[in-house]
């Protein structure tokens, strides 16, 4: 496509196109009349971003050639500005949207295209279609926003065929509640191709159960006296204890000194296994009024909330109710 050769061919001629005819001067006011306030020369302006996109065209930063171009032609259109745009466009490989450009420059240059131009313009187009393909795009849900390389081409289902540059390129799929779904493809110019996307729906995970509902006033009167009850019988085990290993240390302290009669050392080994045995009957008790105390504790009435994740092929999400 001899797109580059003819790059600028139409700048003079529009800068020559917009400029006023000559009319005669007339002689000044004592008071020269003042513009409008807010008033802009939109002309000098258009022509102050074709003048900066030309230049960055000709460096070869085509991007920024592109928004003075399209600036241009915002302020104040003038068709001979789509053949610019739409040769920056093919530059960048954006050939789908260099077709859309040079279309519109044929439509609205009209009758006013020499049949030279025409018939290149034309031959151009042909070029250009060369290298577009087109990409039948189904997705499982309606109302999904479908992109192409970050661009919205329109909701699912889409009425057609998306026309799509040769080349790789991404397709999103964004559905309500389901996360985005991408797919990168590569398509060869003038070829068509059908794209099949699920996209799934949210799976929610629990990770995590929490009581909302556990107060103790619900608890009950069983509750409060088999834990006071285990509370008071563990103290008295550990005192308990605490004396019966006085006791035994003081009856094997006893077997050691001489004079004492077989009796006392009895007695003194009975009052230590006494003990002993108090302290184990209390523990006991106290292990039971704990075992007690856990099992209302654990089949009390609550209410729970639960916890989870919204699981989807590309996000997590934290739900809980509230």
């Amino acid at each position: 496509m001899n797109l580059r050769a003819l790059a600028f061919s139409s700048t003079l001629a529009l800068l020559l196109a917009a400029l006023p005819a000559h009319a005669e001067v007339a002689p000044p006011a004592a008071t020269p009349p003042q513009p409008a306030t807010g008033e802009v020369n939109e002309l000098e302006l258009a022509r102050q971003h074709f003048t900066q996109g030309t230049k960055l065209y000709k460096d070869g930063d085509f991007d920024a050639a592109l928004v003075q171009f399209e600036r241009a032609y915002e302020v104040k259109p003038n068709y001979k500005v789509l053949y610019n745009i739409g040769q920056t466009y093919f530059q960048l490989r954006q050939y789908v949207e260099a077709r859309d450009a040079m279309q519109r420059y044929v439509k609205e240059g009209g009758a006013q295209l020499e049949g030279e131009r025409l018939a290149a313009v034309t031959k151009d187009l042909a070029d250009l279609e060369k290298r577009i393909a087109n990409v039948t795009i189904n997705v499982n849900v309606a109302d999904a926003t479908v992109l192409v390389d970050g661009k919205n081409v329109g909701k699912t289902p889409l009425p057609g065929p998306v026309p799509v540059s040769e080349g790789q390129r991404t397709i999103s799929v964004e559905a309500p509640n389901r996360g985005v779904l991408q797919r990168l493809i590569r398509v060869a110019g003038g070829e068509s191709q059908t794209l099949n996307l699920t996209v799934e729906e949210a799976k929610v995970v629990v990770v995590h159960t929490k009581s909302t509902d556990a107060k103790p006033a619900h608890l009950g009167p069983v509750f409060w006296t088999t834990a006071i009850g285990a509370i008071v019988l563990a103290g008295g085990s550990g005192v308990t204890g605490f004396i019966a290993l006085k006791a035994q240390h003081d009856n094997q302290d006893q077997q050691k000194e001489l004079g004492l009669s077989p009796t006392q050392l009895e007695d003194s080994d009975r009052r230590a296994k006494n003990f002993a045995l108090t302290t184990d009957i209390l523990a006991g008790a106290a292990i039971a009024c704990a075992g007690v105390a856990t099992v209302v504790w654990l089949t009390r009435p609550s209410s729970k909330s639960q916890v989870g994740l919204a699981l989807t092929p590309s996000s997590a999400n934290l739900v809980a109710p509230f």
